[in-house]
């Protein structure tokens, strides 16, 4: 067995496959042609293989995460269009007008929950890519933490936008065509956006790397929140975003419905879904570190790392 076709398997025993693999073995082969009996410089096929594979997954991780963010941001658009333009429309219907319940309970689910996981998971995805765009290679925990919150992000987008969907076939016959129309297209587009990124992030997890080091939480994309009370009890983080979330959904309601009553009323109900959303994805999404003694080990080097630490400003004296 020639080197190449042992670096060949040794790419593909890492989850490089088609084009990536074929362009490595074309790039490397004009190489040894060029250079005659340059294997031995090269090293070991594998080594090189595990290589390439942390390359790749690192590169492929960042992308897909602004790829998931981008389609989780045309699904936005298009919950935002249907929840401005149903004043318009004549205000929300009643669950009783539609054609069925069968139709209007997971509607309501996919347009006001599933939003904020999205909004929540897709964000932190894109702000860890962001944040590391110019690292050549991530260890593989926080490349998972990347992929496990871009699916966690789309899931809740496709959830979404099949929401509106069967909004629009539900009150097909109650509300105006212009405005099934236009929900309804916005969220045709925003689900085949999602569907092309959930493809790509498959592909990307497929890469096998090993790299050592720990995935960090969201206090490391985060850079401006430093209160260490915060960081010692991250469930605050959760309660003060449902606040948010509660606060922006009274005000969006009551401009959909011209009632403060109702939009109180749908900012509490949608307060609550977050604070649940926390609860059950925290630890999935790194808003919660699964380990709680290597979050303090975490807090303790932040501490140390300090320029207001006693530590350090012992040694200066």
């Amino acid at each position: 067995m020639t080197w190449l076709h042992e670096l060949a398997d040794e790419l593909a025993a890492r989850g490089i496959t088609g084009r990536e693999r074929r362009r490595i073995l074309l790039e490397l082969r004009d190489h040894i042609d060029c250079e005659p009996g340059c294997e031995a410089r090269l090293g070991d096929p594998g080594a090189l293989a595990a290589g390439f594979a942390d390359e790749l997954a690192t590169d492929c991780a960042r992308r897909c995460a602004f790829d998931v963010f981008g389609a989780l941001a045309l699904a936005a658009v298009a919950l935002l269009v249907s929840q401005l333009a149903i004043g318009r429309a004549g205000g929300y219907p009643g669950f009783s007008h539609g054609l069925s319940l069968a139709l209007f309970v997971p509607a309501a689910l996919g347009m006001f929950i599933a939003p904020q996981v999205a909004l929540v998971a897709g964000t932190l995805a894109a702000l860890r890519a962001a944040r590391r765009r110019r690292a050549r290679t991530l260890p593989a925990a926080e490349l998972a933490l990347i992929r496990r919150r871009a699916w966690v992000g789309l899931g809740a987008g496709i959830a979404t936008v099949a929401g509106l969907e069967l909004y629009v076939a539900d009150f097909s016959s109650v509300l105006p065509g212009w405005w099934l129309a236009l929900v309804g297209g916005l969220a045709a587009v925003a689900g085949a956006a999602l569907l092309v990124a959930s493809v790509r992030l498959a592909r990307a997890g497929a890469i096998v790397t090993r790299t050592g080091g720990c995935a960090g939480d969201v206090f490391d994309d985060l850079p401006a929140i430093r209160w260490s009370w915060l960081r010692a009890h991250p469930w605050r983080l959760g309660i003060i975003a449902s606040l948010i979330v509660a606060v922006a959904m009274t005000l969006l309601g009551w401009h959909a419905e011209h009632s403060l009553i109702e939009g109180v009323e749908r900012g509490v109900l949608e307060g609550l879904a977050a604070a649940t959303g926390f609860a059950l994805l925290g630890t999935a999404i790194g808003v919660f570190t699964a380990d709680p003694n290597t979050r303090r080990l975490t807090l303790l080097r932040r501490s140390a790392r300090s320029p207001t630490s006693p530590e350090r400003h012992d040694k200066t004296r």
